[in-house]
């Protein structure tokens, strides 16, 4: 059998001369040139996404590119707003809802191809008629990012910072997955979370009944204020103080703002009075006091906590949570 002279030709050669005599042997020849030559290496995945400013990712969903605001108090499926949900025509295939103590966000579940940095994957995607996020598309978990560290950027590093570790903890299963570590107090455990985005340590008021219990708390006069939750709803919260401190690795935590009207009443708080003597400094104090309610056990720690830690580092493969923090103020 005779040989063709353009396969004995370079690959480029050939392809001239085919382009020149259009012959259906040169079609074929070209075609087996274009499938010989190796598909394109994908870029390998970063092994840390560093946030700073909004903390804002572009992750693809179903194809179009959203910006999602990522939250490390976020839990569960992201969230994207009601136009941005309208703007890719989800089918809701499920119901979601959000409760605030007497506030309920109704929302709407469907699946979604989503990509964040590792290749299309299903995963539910949630919404309601308010929007989730001021300043994106959406909010999404640390826990939904493809990357082995996630690291939140607070502020400029100042000389001298030490680096506190925590166990990471998953909670709430695969549907209502969220990220933070845990305490013991009394003969429970506290998850607790840390939360940037708002400033204050925030509690239930039945776990704040419980914190108060074993650690006695009460009350500051004149604390009222309001938290903001998702979806902008508003919470009203007095500040309870505790007279045995929370110590959190290097981190002592003695101040919540307590949910007053939400799940429970904080009966077992009590008020600080002037001159309390369980607030005078060094005074040992034993308690009888008994835990009661059904505290949900998690607590955020707000960006009040900690103030003087420059970043935040979730370790998603090594399961550990790191704060590079200055020496705490006296």
């Amino acid at each position: 059998m005779s040989r063709n002279p353009l396969l004995a030709l370079r690959p480029s050669l050939a392809l001239i001369a085919c382009a020149v005599l259009g012959t259906p042997l040169c079609a074929a020849t070209a075609q087996v040139s274009e499938a010989a030559r190796p598909a394109p290496t994908p870029a390998p995945l970063v092994d840390e996404l560093v946030l700073e400013g909004d903390n804002i990712v572009t992750v693809l969903v179903n194809g179009a590119p959203l910006t999602l605001e990522v939250s490390a108090e976020a839990f569960g499926p992201p969230v994207l707003n009601p136009e941005v949900a309208a703007r890719l025509m989800l089918a809701a295939t499920s119901a979601r809802g959000w409760r605030f103590g007497p506030v309920v966000v109704n929302g709407s579940a469907a699946t979604a191809l989503v990509d964040a940095g590792a290749g299309p994957v299903p995963l539910a995607v949630t919404w309601a008629d308010r929007a989730a996020s001021a300043k994106a598309d959406g909010v999404i978990g640390v826990h939904h990012l493809p990357y082995q560290r996630v690291t939140f950027a607070l502020h400029t590093a100042t000389p001298g910072e030490s680096v506190l570790r925590f166990t990471m903890k998953r909670a709430g299963g695969t549907s209502n997955t969220r990220l933070g570590t845990e305490v013991k107090v009394g003969k429970k455990r506290l998850m607790m979370i840390f939360v940037p985005e708002r400033p204050e340590n925030l509690v239930t008021a039945p776990t704040a009944n419980f914190i108060a219990t074993h650690q006695d708390g009460g009350f500051e006069p004149g604390s009222d204020a309001v938290a903001v939750m998702d979806f902008s709803v508003e919470r009203p919260t007095r500040t309870m103080r505790i007279a045995v401190p929370i110590e959190l690795g290097g981190l002592v935590v003695e101040r919540f703002a307590v949910r007053i009207e939400d799940y429970g009443e904080p009966r077992n708080v009590g008020e600080i009075a002037a001159n309390d003597p369980r607030f005078e400094k060094d005074r040992i104090l034993v308690t009888r006091r008994k835990g009661r309610g059904r505290p949900d056990l998690l607590t955020r720690i707000g960006s009040d906590q900690i103030a003087h830690c420059s970043s935040i580092t979730y370790d998603l493969a090594g399961g550990e949570i790191r704060l590079s923090c200055a020496p705490h103020p006296d």
